[in-house]
């Protein structure tokens, strides 16, 4: 059985909180009586402390709590003290709090404690999303006791290499499912991706590999010397970039292949039929007239044919709906009139029945050069140049 989410309102203070109120600040729980005092520095600080070290998950945050003092014991515990100006208001000043830190906002889940109490008050969960986390003036902090400091060269090395390895290791999964997937649907083109999987796996193992013991040498150095650490840091994220960059190929690698599949293909001119099914409905539901009801049956008696096996018939049916579509959107308000739909489903039929290319276009370049060179030659609008561009896209 899944585990359940914790509510994020409760009547009266739940038990989580009171052991957090009798335990007293240390550094995994800070009281804040004024929801004032919660800035983005604090919540950065916060999140940066949880992401320097794997073992920490949360930090939390309590708001409307004093801390007491018992005279008998000595023992510093935190009392509920209450939000003056509101539940909600609180709420909506730490979110917006949270959305300013950078580079992206930090995780906060925010708990409503003893809403039907004298004194309510929050509690916040304040987690890590991309570390090392900062504030509009750039400081990189971290808590130390009830205090705030700047982040080491080691922990902020630290951070970096934790961040890129999480991040390096679920691109590698997707693409692992990617693989996968496209096993099944590649069938005969098996051997396309063997030599992907040589040429963009092998060599990707092998730089990580060696990361690895880059990674290991940069942090024993950096706790010797700042410079050294700093150096090593750019050195390991060119690297983690390197790898990425190479299983990001290999995912395209991939889908291209998968793609031309025979199978992928045939789902594919079944999508563009629903496009352009749907693009017909809403430029033509309001018009009740017999033109539009026969444009109807036409477009459906086209679009519900079988689709063909074949997969030069259905690279070809692509291109046809594609261009439909295309020329769709370059219409006065992106929409097609009845007019329009009229000659786009005869040029459809024509193109179905007869599959071409449409011939180039070939202007006359040379009596464009004997009027006048200089033109031809240095405007880069010339017909002679235009045509040129053609030459280097294809």
């Amino acid at each position: 059985m899944s585990e359940q989410p914790e509510p994020s309102r409760h009547k009266e203070v739940s038990t989580v909180a009171q052991q957090m109120l009798a335990l007293g600040e240390s550094g995994r729980y800070e009281f804040k009586r004024d929801v004032e005092a919660v800035t983005v520095g604090l919540l950065a600080a916060l999140a940066n402390w949880v992401a320097a070290d794997s073992a920490r998950e949360v930090a939390h945050l309590l708001i409307g709590v004093d801390e007491v003092e018992d005279e008998a014991t000595g023992l510093v515990c935190g009392r509920p003290f209450g939000l003056p100006k509101g539940l909600d208001k609180a709420v909506s000043r730490i979110q917006d709090v949270a959305s300013k830190t950078r580079p992206i906002p930090v995780d906060v889940f925010i708990v409503e404690e003893g809403v039907n109490e004298a004194t309510p008050f929050v509690r916040v969960e304040v987690r890590p999303t991309m570390p090392p986390h900062f504030d509009d003036q750039g400081r990189r902090q971290t808590r130390q006791g009830r205090s705030t400091r700047a982040l080491t060269d080691e922990e902020l090395l630290r951070i970096y290499l934790d961040r890129e390895a999480g991040s390096f290791a679920t691109r590698f999964r997707q693409v692992s499912e990617e693989l996968r997937s496209a096993v099944g649907a590649v069938g005969s083109q098996v051997d396309q991706i063997a030599e992907g999987i040589e040429k963009n796996v092998a060599a990707p193992i092998l730089a990580l590999t060696s990361i690895t013991h880059d990674a290991a040498d940069a942090a024993e150095s950096a706790s010797s010397s700042a410079d050294s650490a700093a150096s090593s840091a750019d050195t390991v994220s060119y690297e983690v970039e390197h790898v990425q960059r190479l299983v990001r190929e290999l995912q395209e690698i991939v889908e291209d292949v998968r793609d031309d599949s025979t199978q992928n293909l045939a789902y594919r001119v079944i999508g563009l039929r629903r496009k352009v099914w749907w693009s017909f409905t809403l430029d033509t539901w309001e018009h009740q007239s017999k033109r539009a009801n026969d444009l109807e049956t036409r477009l459906r008696d086209l679009l519900s044919g079988d689709v063909s096996l074949d997969a030069d018939r259905n690279t070809w049916e692509l291109r046809v709906w594609q261009d439909l579509l295309k020329d769709r959107r370059a219409q006065r308000g992106e929409r097609g009139t009845q007019k329009w739909w009229d000659a786009a489903i005869r040029d459809v039929i024509s193109f179905m029945e007869s599959p071409a290319y449409a011939a180039p276009d070939l202007p006359d370049l040379r009596s464009a050069l004997k009027a006048d060179l200089d033109h031809e030659i240095d405007h880069p609008e010339s017909v002679t140049n235009v045509f040129r561009g053609l030459l280097e896209d294809s």
